[in-house]
This record gives C-alpha cells, sequence and structure tokens, in this order.
C-alpha cells in the first residue's frame, strides 16, 4: 500500500483547517468546542461526576488509585481536569505518559520529573525519592501526586516495586498519591495472585463507563454553546445516530460532531440529521 506523501499530507492539513474556517463562519461558531486542545466549559457526564469525587477522596487520604476505561472513555481528560484544580502550594503533580519502561528507565523518568538529581542506581533513585517524598510531605505539606498513564503496560518488576515505593514508616502511613490510569487489562492484570500485596494497597478503583447515550445530547449542545451557538442545530434523530456512533467514546464523538459540521457546512444544511451523521462516521472509518 503506498504511503501518502509529505505534500500530499500537508495538502490533506490545509483542506482540513479550509475545512474547520468554513465550518466556523457557516454555524457563527467563535472556535471548534471539539478539538483536542479546546479549552472549554466542562460538560459533566456521569463518570467525570463519580471519578472526580473519587479523585478527590484519595488526594485527601493518599494512597494508590486505578482507574480503568476502554480508548476515549475519559479517563486522561478527567485526570487533566482534577490536576487543574489542584494547589501547587499543596500539591506537586508528576505526569508519566512513558509506561513501556525498564525498571532502571522508571526510576530515572520518577527522579528526573520530580526534580530530583537522577543516580546511577536503582537502589540510589529509590531511597532519593522516598526521601524527597516524605520530606515534601512532612516538612512543606506538599503531597506529590504520580500519574502514570497507559500502565497496562507496565512490567511486573515496577507495579511489585510500587508497593514498596509506597511503605513509609513500616508501612503506617501513605505520604504521596499513585494514580494508574489504563485499559481494563490492567485490572485483569491487578488480579493475579502475584499482584495481592499491591492489591491490598489500593485505595481507589474505577471503571470508566463512558459517555452515556442519553448525555450526548446534553454534550453536544453544551459544547456547542461554548463556542457561541445558541440553537439547536441536530435534529433528534442525529443525535441518537451520534450516540449510538460513538460507543461510549468521548474522543469518538468529537470526531463524529468535527466532521458532521464539516459536512453541513460544505452542503450548506443548517440542520444536522441523520444522514449527515452516517455520512460523517463513514468518512471518518474510511
Amino acid at each position: 500500500m503506498r504511503t501518502a506523501t509529505s505534500e500530499e499530507k500537508s495538502r490533506c492539513f490545509l483542506r482540513r483547517s479550509d475545512d474547520i474556517m468554513d465550518m466556523r463562519m457557516f454555524y457563527g461558531l467563535t472556535h471548534n468546542p471539539f478539538e483536542k486542545n479546546s479549552k472549554d466549559v466542562t460538560v459533566e457526564t456521569i463518570d467525570t461526576k463519580e471519578m472526580q469525587g473519587r479523585l478527590k477522596y484519595l488526594c485527601e487520604v493518599k494512597g494508590i488509585g486505578v482507574f480503568t476505561g476502554n480508548p476515549g472513555a475519559g479517563k486522561t481528560y478527567n485526570l487533566r481536569i482534577f490536576t487543574s484544580s489542584l494547589s501547587p502550594s499543596l500539591y506537586q503533580v508528576v505526569y508519566m505518559p512513558m509506561s513501556t519502561l525498564t525498571t532502571m528507565q522508571f526510576y530515572r523518568y520518577l527522579a528526573d520529573s520530580l526534580g530530583l538529581e537522577v543516580k546511577h542506581s536503582k537502589v540510589e533513585n529509590f531511597i532519593n525519592i522516598q526521601s524527597y517524598i516524605k520530606r515534601m510531605n512532612n516538612e512543606k505539606r506538599i503531597t506529590p501526586v504520580i500519574i502514570i498513564d497507559e500502565a497496562q503496560y507496565l512490567k511486573s518488576e515496577i507495579l511489585n516495586d510500587l508497593k514498596i515505593l509506597m511503605n513509609f514508616d513500616m508501612d503506617s502511613v501513605n505520604h504521596c498519591v499513585i494514580i494508574l490510569a489504563g485499559l481494563p487489562a490492567l485490572s485483569n492484570t491487578l488480579r493475579y495472585a502475584s499482584y495481592e500485596a499491591i492489591r491490598q494497597r489500593i485505595t481507589i478503583q474505577y471503571q470508566i463507563v463512558g459517555i452515556e447515550a442519553d448525555e450526548v445530547k446534553n454534550y453536544i449542545i453544551k459544547k456547542l454553546e461554548s463556542a457561541g451557538l445558541n440553537v439547536p442545530i441536530f435534529t433528534e434523530d442525529a443525535y441518537i445516530s451520534v450516540a449510538n456512533s460513538c460507543q461510549g467514546s468521548i474522543r469518538k464523538l468529537n470526531n463524529i460532531v468535527t466532521q458532521c459540521l464539516i459536512i453541513g457546512a460544505n452542503k450548506k444544511c443548517r440542520d444536522i440529521n441523520n444522514e449527515i451523521v452516517m455520512n460523517a462516521v463513514n468518512e471518518i472509518n474510511m
């Protein structure tokens, strides 16, 4: 199969940029609120409410939290919302998107992310990290919050080391928060008998369902309102089609709605109906 040249990719990007601009002009949008980097109003879903509540509790009591869900369900999105609400004077957030690391690479990455001098041996880095966490918590009253994304790829040695890393004062107190986020495979892995010790140390565990079908309409309306469009443009059957097509994935939902708006603008359709949704889904799946 022939791969696209850089020139062809550039032309494709320019066409999409033109489509986005036309879409915004046609529907009177200040911007595309369904873009990944859009900093708009947070539309509260059941998952958002449940996850934010659990994250708040986890940061209060400290310990290990496990949050799993299918791709695009909103794990990282909800973590980003929550961490943005944390005061830097009370919490130091470290986000680790790299989970396919060796044990030595993991400790070096974590030490560097915490602002520590990276040592050559695992033991030295371990001691430095533990000492730093304890010192920050006891002396500065700052709680380190370590987020490991795509944690289903973590090696067994690292998973088993986490329980040791969390062992402070003969396992009598928690000084930090470790959040493991990943696909449902992570929960399945932690059920193995070899992970019994770390499983007993998990403070919070939550499975993200994804956006519910009856939440899709409100999500689209609120997002469009945040971009200046206060008149409904999706028909009722279109909302149903979008909900069925996104299958609980907010990422898919955003992509489908964006494509619907592009197609609608190109066809000069003020109302987004079921036919446009189907066309959008087909184009995305090409």
